[in-house]
């Protein structure tokens, strides 16, 4: 038995037991880990059959005459410090994400900005909230998950909790089990009547109007938190933007009904303790940052903040815990490139990229308008792809150097859920000539770096542990596989925050969305059994599913199991009708992942809209309509 981790890009951060007998590998949950408890999702029992699949590349790829050749190391790591260094800095770009992660992954980020290279911004993933939440509060903290045990009602804005976060539902399930009060509030679809008592279905991407009703219902009262309005920042301001919008107007925004504001706002105000989460999934959308605010800043007026069983859950960083191990210069302003409009961006800039380098993303796939992303490598003179399989990235590129993937090399892994991290040891050996994407930047440096900026991963990793928040030693983890850092049960306790002035800064306005053409909200969320694009390429046949409500308006005369064109303002791709029943008359759902080159990816068909912080993606304000064939 070995103890291992995933290092998926997932907020459990699930710990590990890998176990052979007569010669089957099997995967489980480690039972002696607080949070995973024993039991994994479906994503990580995957992982085998992704490590093992016959599809996977396991030798260096070169594109000859438009058809892959195998090529050896020795050769591929030729080819790439000669372009290298025969290329100014500006004409190199390095698009890194975040589908690997631990203290290792960030090897690319300091090669290629001691480089000197170009680099993108913005985020396709959670930082508008993050963003709102350090905007408000001067940090980004939340309780320890193991306080929402102690709340005596959870009201849930927006996590889908049988698909998201698979021990955070371990803890709502144990909730209900003790009668405690569990209210989802979500635009539907997430199968989350399960784990709830109630279910509020809200208009998609208008959870700000609910909460700025609440604290309307709040300050009219007169029950907001003296200890709240104490240690806030822009109160009058504030009450004023209130105070201007008619609580009946704020309701009809948000489509709740002013009877279930009022019952929602009682639980805040009530002498129970409530704890909120918000999925990730509320900030993308164009005011997805003020959403976040709102939800926070109802937490913290009525009192629900600071103390065990309340506050608020969304997220954590997952490097907080660890130093850096490496002095890597400031990226410069003007290197910066935004992500989800690579191609106009790139078209702008005097000096063209020639060399284009991507690792732990599948860029090709996953950002908006994805085929434009696609142009920007087919166009390209040389791409180089870190990844195990021929997905839309890599068969764009003209070099693919195939890495290994979770367990089949060393990695300590932090956690955006919970404030533990993981020692995930290499424990299978890694097929073919496959390298660590550690071990490919290293070897790579060690080559065109006069002075190597990159240790040994053994040194990287005690460097990392240097952390403040880390009172245990490189040994210690490695022998248990896991171990706590040092950070309070409670977040803000007693409403004592990190910003210069002590306070939490409450919103400065309350954003209309101005509509972005006819149609339904397209949410493409995510999938139960795999992340991303990780399916197999045997998995992407048929048409895919939209699900929508039979109520919805915009079926245009169309009957459940009909095929027909999801169009907006980019394109349009066939899809098959679902009716759900739960899900809002003014949203439909496709689940995100499927493949470009199978005509199964409906980022081809998402605009690049940013979030109103932090530069994310706007995915879900999307508008869409539905075409008969």
């Amino acid at each position: 038995m070995k103890i291992s981790a995933c290092s998926l890009d997932c907020p459990d951060s699930c710990s590990f037991v890998v176990e052979t007998k007569n010669n089957k590998i099997t995967l489980k949950g480690n039972p002696e880990h607080p949070v995973t408890k024993g039991f994994i999702c479906a994503k990580g029992k995957n992982l085998l059959k992704r490590i093992n699949h016959p599809d996977r590349i396991t030798n260096p790829l070169l594109k000859k005459n438009g058809s892959f050749e195998s090529i050896s190391w020795e050769e591929a790591f030729k080819l790439c410090a000669d372009k290298l260094n025969s290329l100014d800095p500006q004409k190199i770009l390095h698009v890194r994400g975040y589908g690997y992660r631990g203290v290792l992954a960030d090897a690319s980020n300091v090669f290629f900005r001691t480089l000197g290279s170009l680099e993108t911004y913005g985020s396709l993933c959670d930082e508008a909230g993050c963003e709102a939440i350090v905007k408000t509060f001067g940090s980004l903290e939340q309780n320890d998950l193991s306080e929402l045990s102690n709340a005596d009602i959870i009201i849930n804005w927006g996590k889908d909790l049988s698909r998201s976060s698979l021990h955070t539902a371990a803890y709502i399930k144990d909730a209900r089990k003790k009668g405690k009060l569990v209210i989802s509030i979500s635009p539907g679809g997430d199968g989350n009547e399960k784990f709830s008592d109630k279910i509020i279905t809200i208009r998609p991407g208008t959870d700000r109007f609910l909460a700025a009703a609440l604290i309307k219902i709040l300050l009219e009262s007169n029950e907001v938190s003296p200890k709240a309005i104490e240690k806030c920042s822009g109160l009058e301001p504030f009450k004023k933007l209130i105070q201007g919008y008619d609580l009946n107007l704020l309701c009809e925004l948000c489509g709740v009904e002013l009877k279930t504001a009022r019952e929602l706002s009682n639980a805040y105000i009530s002498d129970k303790k409530v704890s909120s989460l918000i999925g990730w999934g509320v900030q993308r959308y164009t005011f997805g940052g003020e959403n976040i605010s709102y939800i926070c800043s109802l937490c913290a007026l009525s009192g629900q903040m600071g103390q065990s069983g309340t506050g608020f859950y969304y997220n954590i960083s997952s490097g907080r815990n660890f130093s850096s191990w490496a002095a890597t210069p400031e990226t410069k302003n003007d290197n910066n490139v935004l992500l989800q409009k690579l191609e106009s961006e790139l078209s702008k800039r005097e000096k063209k990229v020639k060399f284009i380098w991507i690792d732990g993303v599948n860029l090709a796939n996953q950002t908006p308008n994805c085929e434009s992303a696609a142009r920007t490598l087919e166009n390209c003179e040389f791409v180089v792809t870190v990844d195990a399989f021929m997905n839309d990235t890599a068969m764009r590129s003209d070099l693919i150097l195939p890495c290994a993937l979770t367990m089949e090399r060393d990695e300590i892994i932090g956690s955006a859920l919970h404030n533990y991290i993981n020692w995930s040891a290499k424990v299978l050996t890694p097929r073919g000539s496959v390298k660590s994407d550690f071990e490919i930047i290293r070897t790579l440096a060690t080559m065109i770096l006069e002075k190597n900026l990159i240790p040994e991963a053994e040194l990287c990793f005690k460097k990392a542990l240097e952390s403040s928040s880390t009172p245990f030693t490189f040994e210690q983890l490695k022998k248990k596989g896991f171990a706590k850092c040092d950070w309070p049960s409670v977040a803000y306790e007693n409403l004592n925050f990190k910003s210069n002035d002590e306070k939490f800064t409450l919103p400065i306005k309350l954003s209309v969305e101005e509509s972005n053409g006819k149609g339904f909200n397209l949410l493409s969320l995510l999938r139960k059994n795999y992340l991303h694009s990780q399916i197999p390429e045997e998995y992407q046949t048929g048409t895919p599913e939209l699900f929508i409500s039979p109520e919805s308006p915009y079926l245009n005369d169309l009957k459940e199991g009909e095929e027909a064109m999801l169009t907006t303002k980019l394109g349009s791709m066939k899809i098959k009708i679902c009716f759900d029943e739960t899900i809002h008359p003014d949203a439909a759902i496709i689940r995100r992942g499927g493949w470009l080159k199978h005509d199964r990816s409906s980022n081809k068909i998402i605009e690049p809209l940013i979030t109103d912080l932090g530069f994310g993606t706007a995915y879900y304000s999307q508008k869409a309509w539905l075409e008969k064939i």
